[in-house]
């Protein structure tokens, strides 16, 4: 009798912490070193300047992320923003001023760009300090993580 109710209570406490372990533990789709060599080639004939990779869990809720980035006068920029790292879109805005300044306005946009498209590349027409804001959406699925690993290069 106390055999019969425990292989079910066993057999189910087994499937519940399975059930746990999974959940718990993000699918992580980044891989920075081969995804930083790729941006460094859609650099040239610009000099890499600076890089960074943006670490992302999605939750359930929407989040945001933004870097200031200086660039100086009478150089030429280009951004490099590689997106193969990601489980799921992400929308990357940059602005002229940071989040909450009055008369912000949008420099560049990737809405509108296919998913698909894992590698954007913009030229900003003026150098002044810009604000790369990423807009992240929430997920109903398991725990995901990822990255945007994006590079700066300049020419005088």
């Amino acid at each position: 009798m106390l055999k019969r109710t425990l292989l079910p209570a066993s057999v189910l406490l087994l499937f519940a912490m399975l059930a746990i372990s999974q959940t718990a533990e993000p699918v992580d789709s980044c891989t920075p070193r081969e995804t930083r060599e790729k941006c460094k080639q859609s650099l040239d004939p610009f000099k890499y300047d600076a890089g960074k990779i943006v670490r992302i869990v999605f939750k359930e809720q929407a989040q945001q992320q933004e870097y200031e980035i200086p660039l100086y006068i009478g150089e030429k920029y280009r951004f490099v923003f590689q997106k193969e790292g990601l489980p799921q879109d992400v929308e990357i805005n940059v602005y002229d001023k940071m989040i909450g300044a009055k008369n912000r306005s949008l420099l560049f946009s990737s809405k509108g760009k296919s998913f698909d498209e894992k590698e954007i590349i913009w030229e900003p027409e003026k150098s002044r300090r810009v604000y790369v804001h990423f807009d992240i959406p929430p997920t109903t699925d398991v725990v995901k993580k990822g990255c945007v690993i994006f590079l700066l290069g300049y020419a005088l």
